[in-house]
């Protein structure tokens, strides 16, 4: 399995090529080290996130979400100047290929595993053992927010957030 995080020192993004067999993590740019929890890893299979060992992970397709906003855009477009000229069976045959585009790629794009609490990516083989974690859920998401949130503003006022 792979690990991709943001170092938290520098803001730099890191990769662990290895989870299961790296025992931290080390930032290119700051040489910041972070401890790996080896316990989030079971049999090669994940368990929980490998950076902060929250067992509340989410999985979505890996897929650049700005490519897929550059073809809905390019296809809406190209969509609407047919519609315009008022030629309809092209406007809904550029929908429809737009359509059957996306409905052959959605198979053969692989999922990323993500952490809700440090947002680290996690890819490879036993990310997600046995469709274990799901996808993203709007409330586990903002209990996490609410939790960054606050944690922003102890940091703020001087407290120690752990």
């Amino acid at each position: 399995m792979e690990l991709t995080f943001a170092c938290p020192t520098c803001g730099q993004v890191g990769l662990v090529p290895d989870v299961e067999r790296a025992d931290q993590a080390v930032c290119r740019r700051c040489t910041a080290e972070h401890p790996l929890h080896p316990e989030a890893v079971v049999d090669a299979r994940l368990e929980a996130c490998p950076w902060c060992l929250t067992p509340e992970l989410y999985t979505q397709k890996d897929f650049p979400q700005a490519v897929g906003l550059i073809i809905v855009i390019a296809q809406f477009a190209v969509s609407t100047v047919f519609w315009y000229y008022e030629k309809p069976l092209i406007t809904y045959a550029i929908l429809m290929a737009s359509a059957l585009i996306d409905w052959a790629l959605y198979p053969r794009v692989p999922d990323v595993t993500i952490c809700y609490r440090c947002s680290c990516q996690i890819r490879g083989e036993g990310s997600n053992p046995g469709r274990r974690f799901h996808p993203f859920d709007l409330g586990i998401g903002e209990r996490y927010r609410q939790e960054r949130i606050r944690a922003r503003e102890l940091r703020d006022r001087g407290a120690s957030v752990e």
